[in-house]
């Protein structure tokens, strides 16, 4: 089992960057995946089609994108290559937001209702979907078990993280986003994703 290697932050200040980084990324993709969920109610082309649902998708994306920027950076006791599989997991959580909010509109506004629900279950979706999936499960679950049993990272936090894994093999992006980005709210908030 390999460690992050990288050495702390130079400051106080790189510390307290990372950790209102970290937050903003959270809070933003946390809000589009609640926003993607309101819209559960309704008809999938209308849902897909909504206001709500576009801008959602491009809030979760900017907050998604960010928190796989900020999680390169982090410094941890947590295994190296989890953080890093994490942080690739949500590029692919990125791509999905990204389509969910924009490309999916085009489909929905450019084929018939029959055409339509053939490319929603076609196996192209669910390669999209398997990426995100696979990583985001090993990542997350690695990075709970890692910090519950180094107590590197709040035992609620590990508990999340591990739930986030579980959840993430479930095709949309919002289950397992919701509490990863819950999860990696109450480490920044900790501190402890810049100690090493």
């Amino acid at each position: 089992m390999t460690y992050s290697t990288v050495s702390p932050p130079s400051s106080v200040g790189e510390e307290s960057s990372l950790a209102t980084a970290t937050s903003v990324g959270c809070v933003l993709a946390a809000l589009g995946s609640v926003a993607y969920i309101s819209l559960n109610g309704m008809e999938p082309r209308e849902a897909y089609s909504h206001p709500v649902g576009i801008v959602g998708g491009l809030v979760a994306t900017a907050g998604v994108v960010l928190l796989a920027l900020v999680l390169v950076g982090w410094r941890s006791a947590l295994p190296g290559w989890a953080v890093r599989t994490a942080a690739a997991g949500l590029v692919f959580v990125a791509a999905n937001t990204w389509f969910f909010g924009i490309g999916i509109v085009a489909v929905a506004d450019h084929t018939s209702d029959a055409v339509f629900e053939t490319i929603g279950t076609s196996g192209w979706m669910w390669g999209m979907y398997f990426p995100k999936m696979l990583l985001c499960l090993v990542a997350f679950v690695t990075m709970g078990v890692a910090g519950w049993r180094q107590r590197s990272i709040p035992r609620p936090a590990a508990v999340i993280l591990i739930l986030a894994g579980v959840l993430s093999i479930w095709p949309p992006y919002p289950p397992g986003l919701i509490l990863a980005s819950l999860a990696f709210f109450l480490i920044a908030r900790s501190g402890m994703a810049a100690k090493q």
